[in-house]
């Protein structure tokens, strides 16, 4: 049976299930063909409305002779008796011989069943197909037929979500209600009811972010003020309705929603142009983020989550539900004259009330600049009735070095390293190494320098300084700050990148006792509790690292790998998708969410996905291009494209990745041989360890049956030095 798909990437297979890519590199031939399948009235279509539609510049001779060259083309690709013609002017395709996804779905819809349309439903009618030369009123049919289509899609989302919230399934409401934005992004009624959804299942932040995302877009595009749209996405929220009304802010019954002691400290607004304003904002800010995540009582939002909100017009319960915290902290800071002054102010969301306001007029010395810092931190934990223990107190009173410009220079280097980026890391190691010719005793400078060579190394960027030893960097800041939570992180990610699995969860189960709130300490922990083989372990750590850094793209892929570690596929993708959209070019979400897709087994979008990956992969970082090709060779094989998966193979074996050449092996059935190519592999790395572990149970069952796979086990756990 030949199989057409055309909402979506176009695919089409012959009776034998091969791909046929040369019949869909002629955009004529594909345009002709759904044209006379999907043209209404459906049935026989007359020769003299298709010639002006396609050749509209050609007179009727050859006009006509061209058509016969694409019909003979259709009969040699698809068979002879794809098509009949009644007399000399009308001709069908005999939809009987084959499965075209569009007539699928319209079935589908007819008889009421739209779970199996929507799932048939990949995205619009030939969607980017250009066909060269033809007639406008061509291109008019084309964009007809996917309106119509992209309506009953988004109909039959309604319906579905509309059904699920009277049954009272508001996780798949809301699901379904969000297809339907995604699909209709400017349809401010569709997100009022995704966000009645989710702020009824008690899913506040998100409901908040998604709100504000909506009016963002509008005024973006539209420029509609995001304020106007927030209000009337907000007003319809009613108790009557069995809904909720507590995510308008300025009600007085939101008390309690938000939890009071996770707190938001956001940038500080630089006041006039002094040129040590923005350095020392910047200065003040890491720190008290650093004190605070100190406290075990409080989460703390992490700096890389809260620097999003930077020179923000955003309102303060937009930010706060975005970031899910029950407590602002907001404030500006001036230089002028030698003296600098600080404004201020702690806020409760729930209550839309301050909590205290406080203006510090101050001399500027080192000594002065420290002791703000941390009357600042004793009056906000005050405030928030934190109980701190003694070994907290001196925590958060503990001045990190005498020198104001070592000081500056390590803040400026913790900024640039939570970029990621070659540039900004060989930025930051630099910054780093200026502040130790300063204070050549700031421990937390020494463990900035040691976590920037590490990740320099796992990233393979360019080296910055050959004769630095991460290991000693980091045995210097322990020595200059023995209870620094920084330093065993950074010594944590040290044997992670190592593969010293247990030395790594000490490490950084060390990190979190010193500093309760460091959302890195927890995401590394969750990753490497699932690298070692306790995935339900990784879960929690890793999600209270997104409870503290949301809007951090490695957070978020790193919870997304650890639910996918644990069967948790719909949740991997959700993760996946949203460090995506933090960062767009980050290779390894990408190839989370094609590992997702593959799971949830929509294996063309996998497929697309993870070819997009390929266009983003570094030489030598993670994932490399042969793990990419070990997914994409399984999707060719789920869909039955034999041909390319064992191209991919030839590829694999040539790299000599030998476990992603025997899961391609034991994905075509060839135990033996994917046992032969799995006693290969001298050394299971981040990607194929959790691959061996956990994922592909349809491709790897059987191997996992096997006592063989017993032994490949200890290999890992060889790898990782668990054993």
């Amino acid at each position: 049976m030949i199989d057409l798909k055309v909402l979506g990437p176009v695919e089409l297979r012959n009776s034998e299930g091969i791909l046929e890519h040369s019949f869909l590199a002629g955009p004529k031939r594909l345009a002709l063909l759904v044209y006379l399948i999907l043209n209404r009235p459906r049935g026989m279509q007359r020769r003299d409305r298709v010639l002006p539609l396609l050749w509209p510049q050609k007179g009727q001779k050859s006009a006509r002779n061209a058509l016969s060259n694409l019909l003979y083309h259709i009969r040699k690709t698809l068979g002879s008796d794809i098509l009949y013609t009644r007399g000399t002017e009308e001709l069908k395709v005999d939809t009987s011989k084959m499965v075209c996804d569009a007539l699928e779905f319209e079935k589908f819809i007819e008889e009421g069943n739209m779970q199996q349309a929507v799932e048939l439903y990949r995205s619009d009618l030939l969607g980017g197909l250009h066909v060269p030369n033809a007639s406008s009123e061509f291109d008019q049919w084309i964009e007809r037929e996917r309106e119509i289509f992209r309506k009953s899609y988004g109909n039959a989302l309604e319906v579905l979500a509309e059904k699920d919230e009277k049954q009272g399934n508001l996780k798949e409401a809301a699901k379904w209600w969000a297809m339907r934005s995604e699909s209709f992004p400017y349809d401010t009624r569709v997100v009022k009811c995704l966000v009645n959804v989710l702020a009824a299942n008690g899913n506040i932040a998100e409901a908040l972010r998604v709100a504000g995302e909506h009016a963002d877009f509008l005024e973006r595009e539209l420029d509609i003020d995001s304020q106007q749209i927030m209000d009337e996405i907000m007003q319809d929220l009613d108790n009557k309705s069995g809904k909720v009304n507590y995510l308008i802010p300025d009600r007085d019954d939101v008390s309690g929603e938000f939890d009071i002691k996770t707190i938001a400290i956001l940038p500080f607004e630089e006041l006039g142009k002094h040129e040590e304003t923005s350095s020392f904002a910047g200065g003040l800010h890491n720190d008290l983020l650093t004190r605070l995540s100190s406290v075990s009582s409080l989460n703390v939002i992490s700096r890389t989550s809260v620097l999003q909100f930077r020179n923000t017009s955003k309102p303060i319960p937009r930010i706060a539900g975005e970031l899910g915290a029950g407590t602002v902290v907001e404030g500006s800071i001036q230089f002028r004259s030698g003296r600098m002054r600080l404004n201020i102010q702690l806020i409760d969301v729930n209550k839309d009330s301050h909590l205290w306001a406080e203006t510090y007029d101050r001399e500027f010395t080192a000594e002065h600049f420290f002791d703000i810092q941390s009357e600042l931190a004793g009056k906000i934990t005050g405030s928030l009735r934190a109980e701190l223990t003694s070994f907290e107190r001196d925590l958060v009173d503990k001045k990190p070095t005498k020198n104001l410009d070592a000081y500056l220079l390590y803040t400026q280097g913790r900024s640039h390293l939570s970029q990621r980026t070659e540039q900004s890391i060989l930025k930051s190691h630099a910054l780093f190494r200026e502040a130790l010719k300063k204070d050549p005793e700031y421990a937390n400078a020494w463990a900035g320098l040691a976590e920037s060579l590490v990740l320099l190394e796992w990233y393979n960027y360019a080296s910055a300084d050959e004769e630095s030893d991460p290991l000693d960097a980091i045995q210097k800041a322990l020595k200059f700050n023995p209870v620094l939570g920084e330093a065993y992180c950074s010594l944590g990610i040290y044997h992670s990148y190592h593969q010293n699995g247990p030395d790594a969860v000490q490490a950084f189960e060390k990190s979190i006792e010193l500093q309760p709130g460091y959302s890195e300490a927890y995401n590394w922990l969750g990753w490497i509790r699932m690298i070692l083989g306790d995935a339900a372990g990784g879960i929690k750590p890793a999600e209270r690292a997104a409870r503290l850094d949301p809007l951090s793209p490695y957070t978020r892929i790193f919870l997304g790998v650890i639910y996918l570690a644990n069967g948790l596929y719909e949740e991997a993708l959700e993760e996946s998708k949203s460090a995506r959209i933090i960062r767009p070019e980050f290779s390894l979400s990408l190839f989370v969410e094609g590992l997702s897709l593959y799971h949830l087994g929509k294996y063309s979008e996998a497929e697309f996905i993870l070819n997009q990956t390929l266009e983003l992969v570094v030489p030598k970082g993670s994932p490399v291009n042969s793990e990419v090709w070990a997914v994409l060779a399984l999707a060719k094989i789920a869909q039955g494209e034999k041909k390319e998966a064992n191209s991919l193979l030839e590829e694999l074996k040539n790299s000599k990745d030998y476990f992603c050449a025997g899961l391609v092996e034991s994905a075509m059935g060839n135990h033996d041989e994917a046992f032969s190519l799995f006693e290969k592999v001298d050394k299971f790395s981040y990607i194929t360890t959790p691959m061996c572990r956990y994922y592909f149970p349809g491709v790897l069952s059987p191997v996992r049956d096997d006592s063989r796979y017993k032994s490949l086990i200890v290999q890992v756990d060889n790898s990782w030095r668990a054993t």
